[in-house]
């Protein structure tokens, strides 16, 4: 059969149109819990202490991750404002500059068809789309750790350049000192024992003469050396705390409580893979070299980029902290692999019948909505979310339909309808969940508190933090006896922090002006019971807000 390549134009199109669609209505989901309100905090804090130095997550110090996503959220803060979209904004621009510079690199190594390929495949992967439009670290690391990967790939295929090989190289080195600021240690330790294993697999022995080790770790440390030095001499315990806690306790012990079976990421990455999934797994099962490579072979692009899929793969999953975005830097490079496949092979059916099913389950499921009714999520909650589900779910069948019956699941033409048709219904499901999961979010409760500040009012977190409650105050919480992950910032400073409901009680009866709490609905209870002033503001399934008067 003879498969129509789409002009040049169109493609082109298809590009512009899966860009509006990846940056549809960023600011219509409020910032759920725990981790979009920590993220927006920080930065919010950055923008209104003027200390850009020392992260501070409620005014107490905070140390698991380095400052850049920090930093680059709060100067977006600055140009537009403090909003859902701002605070998304970086994420959401990082994960479709990643996708294009996949395009950028496997164009290069394989042809503009390839490069397409790449570009359709990560822009509408499951996973890889959810943490485009969180706010969470992953997308950053992802994005500069694909960046030095793909700078890689380049100088490495082109070392009868000197000079390309330099400027290449460079580059990777810079971004890999980006990667590094974005989560720590990461982003140089796995890329480079990656890259161990491969030159010895392959016997790749040059390579090490191409890396430009002297000037490139000067270059990363130029990069991140000056922050790294500046909040140590600020916190002389921030070394130990990161350095250690936070990487090697956190890799080889249960410390975070985040242990989970060792065949954890299997679902993750199939999952994560939708609708590719057969592509994925072909493109690790059969990736297309020579497992005992000959003697003295020169770069192999692809078993390079195989490496350091299974590699980190492997890694996380032998790890005792698992959570799923660990894998995200893994797709980016998935992606070269699957593209360069499908150069070759460009038939998607295994990615057509995913996408009908999972549509067919939605409208199935959209019956029996009622059902699904808990004391947190009402029937009318799931009602509103079905009104963006079943369309997404109607989107998803009829692109695996058209892409299987119009155009034989093979081509240019077939994988951009399944990559739209994805991209689009994934996007409007998670905007549904908007309705869905209200109560992961406080923004409701802070508009309700809003009217009763003014600029000396206190507001109280007893024994619970909602994380999203003080960027949408727009001022810090006095917590009590709740400590969440601010263990390490209360020890430094346990004069910010209220040890017990004694504590507590003590200080709301000594207030002279108005106060505002937020607590637990059993907390509240007792206490109203015990004659503690308090008048009822908001209430929801969780928590609830009192003010004295």
């Amino acid at each position: 059969m003879t498969i129509s390549p789409l002009s040049p134009a169109a493609k082109w199109l298809a590009i512009i149109l899966i860009g509006v669609i990846w940056f549809m209505l960023p600011g219509y989901r409020d910032l759920v819990e725990p981790d979009e309100g920590r993220y927006a905090e920080i930065p919010r804090e950055m923008v209104a202490s003027g200390d850009w130095v020392t992260p501070r997550l409620n005014d107490f110090k905070y140390f698991e991750k380095p400052a850049l996503q920090y930093w680059m959220t709060a100067a977006t803060f600055k140009l537009f404002g403090e909003s859902n979209t701002t605070a998304r904004l970086w994420i959401i621009t990082a994960g479709f500059a990643s996708a294009l510079w996949m395009m950028f690199v496997a164009g290069r190594l394989w042809g503009r068809e390839a490069g397409y390929y790449a570009f359709l495949i990560l822009s509408s992967s499951l996973l890889y789309v959810v943490l485009g439009h969180l706010l969470i670290l992953d997308m950053t690391l992802s994005l500069f750790m694909a960046g030095a990967l793909g700078a890689v790939l380049l100088a490495q295929s082109a070392r009868d350049s000197n000079r390309q090989v330099r400027n290449w190289m460079l580059l990777a080195w810079f971004l890999t000192g980006l990667a590094v600021l974005s989560k720590g240690l990461v982003g140089i330790v796995l890329p480079g024992a990656a890259i161990v294993i491969y030159s010895v697999w392959q016997r790749d022995w040059a390579l090490w003469k191409h890396l430009h080790l002297g000037k490139g770790v000067l270059l990363m440390l130029l990069v991140t050396a000056p922050w790294f030095i500046m909040v140590s001499i600020a916190n002389p315990e921030f070394a130990e705390f990161f350095f250690i806690h936070e990487h090697f306790d956190r890799y080889t012990s249960d410390v975070h409580g985040r242990e989970e079976p060792l065949w954890y990421f299997v679902p993750v990455l199939l999952l994560g893979l939708f609708p590719w999934i057969g592509s994925g797994l072909r493109a690790l099962l059969r990736p297309g070299f020579q497992w005992l490579p000959q003697k003295s072979s020169g770069f192999d692009t692809v078993r390079l980029l195989w490496v350091y899929v299974v590699f980190m793969f492997v890694f996380f999953s032998l790890g005792r902290s698992m959570l799923a975005p660990y894998l995200l830097p893994l797709f980016a490079p998935l992606a070269l692999l699957m593209a360069r496949q499908l150069k070759s092979e460009p038939n998607v059916t295994l990615a057509v019948w995913p996408l009908i099913g999972f549509g067919v389950l939605l409208v199935a499921a959209s019956f029996f909505a009622a059902q699904f009714a808990t004391d947190k999520v009402s029937v009318d909650h799931i009602s509103s979310f079905r009104n963006w589900a079943l369309p997404a779910a109607l989107i998803m069948i009829a692109g695996g339909l058209m892409a299987r019956y119009l155009f034989a699941a093979r081509g240019m033409k077939a994988v951009t309808v399944l990559a739209v048709a994805a991209l689009l219904s994934i996007q409007m499901i998670m905007l549904g969940y908007q309705h869905l999961g209200e109560y992961r979010s406080s923004k409701k409760m802070a508009d309700v508190i809003q009217p009763y500040l003014g600029v000396d009012t206190i507001v109280y977190s007893v024994a619970v933090y909602p994380q999203s409650l003080p960027f949408y105050l727009g001022r810090t919480l006095q917590l009590a006896i709740t400590i969440s992950e601010l263990q390490m910032g209360i020890d430094q400073e346990p004069d910010k922090w209220i040890a017990d409901m004694q504590g507590f009680r003590a200080r709301w009866l000594q207030e002279a002006g108005q106060s505002v709490a937020v607590l637990r609905i059993r907390d509240y209870q007792r206490l109203k019971s015990e004659g503690l002033p308090m008048i009822l503001i908001y209430e929801d399934a969780k928590k609830m807000a009192v003010t004295r008067r």
